[in-house]
Parts: structure tokens; sequence; C-alpha cells
């Protein structure tokens, strides 16, 4: 069997153990908050249901933009984010055994490195998490790989993979920004020595210059397109306080009481049980400068990242940090040659299988969400409403014009398995239905208004009465413990206030 072919079928294994994590995942509504709305918007931009200015300063830009484009080429309810995701995750399987291969590993070591890589529990979780989550792990990987050659030559061939790769990165997931940032004070470290010592700032303006200027030129289309752009990845202080109260139930007080410095250590912790193959391959090569430097800033870029967001609350909740593992296991196999010396490759795969249970191990750390499941003093109450937005979407698939918040409630969307149909905040029956107070839809759907999700749902608070008595004309054809769904009895059936 040729390389190609074997690498394409560890890439066909790979997708369609995703594509079944993402079913399972979005059933049992344990799909992350930001990524459920990701899909959910991505979904209605691909049915053409979504301004241009709001797509074009949509953040983050690369997963938003790739699954809005697979969304627009597929027929209507094909899951598109979990498409992009697994076929993430297909090539980087296909593309690390491919480098493993021309390393020199023979194919039955190669095989099993691969899958132990590719299935890595924080690979599996960026999975659950969607595009963007794939995407901060496609390109932390290749920033990775740019530092090894960077460290290596300091050429413009490598000067540019570098800058290209942190603008991937600050672009594909609001963590991967913040690596970005945090990557600043130590890219000066990744390259030779002499280069650092004669023209220090050159060098870094030549790493930094792509993703500056794209920056730039992303806050000025948002300027332009107002009511998008950052705010797209809507109230990541939320999800951060969410996750804060997450290591509060389970860490109390933490190693040192202040929670940006636990983040750090717990980052580090978590690289160095997800990857401890490369922290031995490190220790191999401490002999060669060129390959110990690139390990020791990428791992220095992780942790300052994860405290950064913690400090700032910018970005977010730092779990998506722990796909660094894998992918940092990935290019330490690929650019440290003691990693696939003949006499090493039984610790390797040793080590490559500790790696996998020890990432399970810092996903209990770094995320303490996974374990909510099965901690009984956790409220449900937001696992179920999710379940019940889920529900309420297959109550809605053969039916078209469904009045709903879908903003506020974006599971909604995934349950139909598609944003055609509904007419939710972006659309304008909707803008104009709380305009004049009047409902004439064909459908109508609306949370409990003592729900947490009903708190906030637009219709609920332009109709307050409108959950409980229903609406003039319309009959009650749906419900479940989050919402009711009402359906037009005549044309001439209208609600207003």
């Amino acid at each position: 069997m040729s390389r190609a072919l074997q690498a394409a079928v560890l890439a066909l294994v790979a997708i369609v153990v995703a594509l079944g994590i993402a079913a399972w995942a979005v059933h049992g509504g344990i799909v992350p908050d930001d990524t459920v709305r990701l899909w959910a918007r991505a979904n209605t931009a691909g049915t053409g249901s979504m301004a241009i200015g709001r797509i074009v300063a949509a953040y983050p830009a690369v997963p938003f933009l790739t699954t809005t484009l697979v969304a627009l080429l597929t027929p209507d309810g094909t899951p598109a984010p979990a498409l992009v995701s697994a076929g993430l995750l297909g090539l980087l399987t296909a593309f690390w055994f491919s480098a493993l291969r021309a390393a020199g590993l023979p194919p039955l070591a190669a095989v099993p490195a691969t899958l132990l890589l590719a299935l890595h529990p924080a690979l599996l979780r960026a999975v659950v998490g969607g595009p963007a989550d794939m995407f901060l792990a496609l390109f932390i990987f290749l920033v990775g790989r740019a530092l090894y050659a960077l460290r290596a030559r300091t050429e413009t061939t490598e000067v540019m993979a570098v800058g290209t790769a942190l603008l991937g990165l600050a672009f594909s997931h609001p963590m991967g920004a913040a690596i970005a940032i945090a990557a600043m004070p130590f890219l000066g470290l990744a390259v030779r020595p002499t280069l650092a010592a004669n023209a220090p700032f050159s060098v870094v303006t030549a790493l930094l210059f792509p993703t500056v200027f794209a920056a730039v030129a992303f806050v000025y289309v948002s300027w332009v397109f107002p009511g998008s752009g950052w705010s797209f990845y809507e109230a990541p202080a939320e999800s951060l306080a969410a996750w804060s109260a997450g290591v509060a139930r389970t860490f109390g007080e933490g190693l040192t009481g202040v929670l940006a410095l636990d983040t750090a250590v717990a980052a580090l912790i978590a690289l160095g049980l997800g990857a401890p193959l490369a922290v031995v391959a490190t220790y191999w090569a401490r002999e060669r400068r060129p390959l110990v430097a690139p390990a020791l800033v990428f791992t220095a870029c992780i942790a300052v990242a994860a405290a950064v967001t913690v400090a700032t609350r910018l970005f977010g909740a730092p779990t998506a940090v722990t796909v660094a593992a894998p992918a940092l296991a990935a290019v330490v196999m690929t650019r440290v040659p003691p990693a696939t010396a003949r006499e090493h490759r039984g610790s390797v795969l040793a080590l490559l299988a500790a790696g996998w249970i020890g990432g399970a191990a810092s996903l209990l750390i770094i995320d303490p969400a996974i374990t909510a499941p099965f901690r009984p003093n956790i409220d449900p109450n937001g696992d179920r409403e999710r379940r019940d937005a889920l529900f309420l979407g297959g109550a809605t698939i053969d039916r078209d014009g469904v009045l709903v918040d879908s903003d506020n409630a974006p599971a909604v969307v995934l349950g139909r398995r598609r944003a055609r149909g509904l007419l939710g905040p972006l659309d304008e029956t909707f803008a104009l239905t709380l305009l004049f107070g009047r409902i004439r839809t064909p459908f109508v759907a609306v949370p409990d208004p003592e729900s947490v999700t009903g708190m906030n749902d637009q219709l609920n608070i332009a109709f307050p009465g409108l959950y409980r008595e229903g609406v003039p004309g319309y009959h009650l054809i749906y419900q479940n413990n989050t919402w009711r769904l009402f359906a037009r009895l005549s044309p001439e059936g209208v609600y207003g206030h």
C-alpha cells in the first residue's frame, strides 16, 4: 500500500470518528455556548439570510467564513460545522502520518503514533468545540513547525512562514489571538542568536507585521460595518466567568490564590501531561540548542496566553489551549531527530500512549465543565434548556416561517439542522414584528420567561404574555419544559399589544 493511500485511510478513520463525536455532542447538548453561536450564525449566513457586512466583519474570521462556504455549497440540513471540524482532523492526520514516514518511521510505528496523536483527548474535545477549536489546533501546529524552521534558518521564507501562521492563529479563535499577543516578547528568542543580537527589532517587526496589519484592517472593516466584528464572539467574559466558577468548584482557592497565575501553571501542567514525549525528546536533544529553544518558546507562549486570557478577560475561557499538547508532540516528532531514532521507537510509542492518558487527565484540570455531568451538585438547568432548544428545532424541521429569537437560543438552528425557514433577529420580519407589535407569521416559538433562556428572549420582552396566554388565532402544536410553539389557524390571526 502506497504512503498516500495509507494516509488517506487514516484520515478517513479520523473523519468518521470526528463526525460520530460531533453528532453525539450536539444531541447531548454539550457543545460550548460560543461554538453553538458560531454554528448557528454560519448556517444562517450560508442560507443567504445574513447581511454581507456581518459576514465580512465576523470574528473569528477563518472558521466562520469556511463554515459559511461549506454551508452555502452543501444541501440544506448538512451539518457544515461538523464537516469542517472532521475535515480538519482528517487533514492533520494525513499530514502527520506523511511527516512521520518522511522522518524515517516505518508504517508499523507511524500508524499507531499517528492515531495516538490524532485521537488525543484534547483534539477530540476540539472536535466537540467546533471549527474554531480545530483551526486553532491546525495553526498552533503550523506555528510550532515554523518556529523550528526559523531557529534553524532565519531566512525570508522562514520569517514569512511564522508571520503567516501567527496571522491564521489570530483569526482562527479568540485564544489564538491571545497566543499571538503572548508570542511578541518571545519571538526574538526563536531566531538565530547572531541575527537576534544584530537586528532584533527588525526581525520581530517582520514576524508580526502580517498579523498587526490584518488586525488593523479588520478593526476598520468592523467600524465600517457596525454591529459585527469583535462582538461576533459575544460576551467572552461570560464564558470566562463560567470557567472560573468551575475552577473554583473543583480546586477551591487554587495554588497561589491568583487566578491568572494559577491558569498559567495549569496550562504548563496540561502541556506536560498531554505531551510527555515533547519533554523527553527535548531532553534527548539538550546539547543541540536549535532543537531546544523552539520548544521552550512554544511552551512560554501557551502559558502566557492562558494567563493573559484570564487577566484581561478579553479572550474567553482558556480551555482551548489544551490542543497545544498533541500539536507540540506532533511538531517534536517531525522536527527533533532523536524522537524518530530507531533506538527510541519503543519509548516514543509508550510516551505517546502516556500522553493520551495524561491528555484526558489534563482536561479535568483546565476544563472543569468536562466533569459537570458527574457532579450531582451542579445545576442542570443550563444543559436542560440547551436540549429543549435542540428538541424545539427538531419540531420545526418541516415548518417554514417560524418566528424565534435564534440569536438568544442558537441551539434551535442546530436542532433544525438549517437556518432557512427560521425568522430570527437578522430577518426583516422579526424586526418589523417588534417594531409594530404584531405577530403575523405562520409559526412563533417562545421560551418560558422564567427560564434562563426566556429572560433574554426578545419576543418575551416585546410580548410579555405570549408564552402563557398564547396568540389569538394561533394554537399550541408543540411544547417541552422550556419552549412552546404556536401555529396560525388562519391568515387573519394576529397578536398585538
